[in-house]
């Protein structure tokens, strides 16, 4: 049975409007982002508050599930993690301070914190589907790595790192630095403009990339994938801003061919982190696990096959994409 708890918005002398305590339920399920929904006529600042406070809750949502090492929770609790960061860079115009600057960094650790639990994972389901002779020395071998990893990610929800973040995140998202003196332009104050300029500015930038597609190398593709993550965030975190039956159509349309776009380039992703990965198990520190092959057993003929398939695919969606009609102006 879920448990749940009740947590306050910290006060800052009067500055922060009362709001109704958050209710967390601690799970050890994985949970899924819940949908913003900004109300019309608000203002980025409140926005802002808005949006942070329900990725909070999507990171915080999946600590018990990371506790007893659920791999969906896992998952679950980097994407919070990106999509929290994501809102950091989608209000950079507001969030300039340094206390901001140092949350990025204790961010980027604790994703960093669990990023092999998920990564050794996936390795291991690719293995098992592979039929070789010595399959089970270097599954011993990964299973020993993910269950150290799968140790990491718990010791930092029970660190007092972890627990000093939140608390400075909880605080910093009600009254941190930037709401003494928020640095937006005039134009920029209510939030339906403030969230117009920034996706057309980011939408342009991805559909320009996702036009040539493929001209890009694995490193530009990469940072496509990045850019256009960021831009699928920002959509879902204003998209019941844009109103008009014309514009909620042209919406769903592009952000539907936008996570096409972003599960074909995510899927070339994981093959390439796994082959990494792969290497850096099959030879730790110039060693192999005892009594396995010299080499890890090779792609199957279906991973070459999948790679040029997902790249046909991606080229082929980023130029719909690129073509996609605006629903921003």
């Amino acid at each position: 049975m879920a448990k749940a708890t009740v947590g306050r918005a910290p006060k800052s002398n009067g500055r922060v409007a009362p709001r109704r305590a958050a209710v967390v339920f601690k799970s050890s399920e994985a949970s899924k982002a819940e949908k913003i929904v900004l109300p019309r006529g608000i203002a980025t600042v409140d926005a802002f508050r808005m949006i942070a406070r329900s990725v909070l809750r999507h990171v915080v949502g999946n600590e018990a599930a990371v506790r007893v090492a659920n791999p969906d929770g896992v998952h679950q609790m980097r994407i919070g993690l990106r999509r929290l960061r994501a809102a950091i860079a989608t209000f950079g115009e507001l969030l300039q301070d340094a206390e901001t600057e140092r949350l990025k960094r204790e961010l980027k650790w604790l994703t960093g914190r669990l990023g092999p639990a998920r990564d050794l994972h996936l390795l291991e389901l690719r293995i098992k589907r592979q039929r070789t002779a010595d399959r089970a020395e270097w599954l011993a071998e990964i299973a020993a790595r993910r269950s150290r990893a799968f140790a990491g990610a718990k010791a930092a929800m029970q660190s007092a790192r972890y627990r000093a973040l939140l608390h400075d995140i909880r605080h910093w998202i009600e009254a941190g630095p930037w709401a003494e003196r928020p640095t937006l332009r005039p134009a920029h104050r209510e939030a339906v403009d403030f969230a117009a300029d920034v996706v057309a500015r980011r939408a342009r930038k991805v559909m320009r990339k996702a036009e040539r597609l493929h001209d890009l190398n694995v490193e530009q593709r990469h940072r496509l994938r990045i850019s256009a993550k960021k831009l699928y965030y920002a959509i879902g975190f204003f998209e019941t801003l844009f109103e008009g039956r014309k514009a909620r159509d042209r919406l769903g349309t592009f952000q539907s061919t936008l996570k096409e776009l972003l599960d074909r380039l995510g899927a070339l992703n994981d093959i390439a982190v796994q082959q990494r990965l792969a290497i850096s198990v099959a030879a730790p520190n110039g060693k192999r696990p005892h009594g396995a092959a010299t080499q890890l057993p090779p792609p199957p003929p279906r991973d070459r096959i999948k790679i040029d398939h997902l790249l046909q695919s991606a080229v082929a969606t980023g130029a719909e994409l690129a073509t996609a009609k605006r629903f921003w102006d």
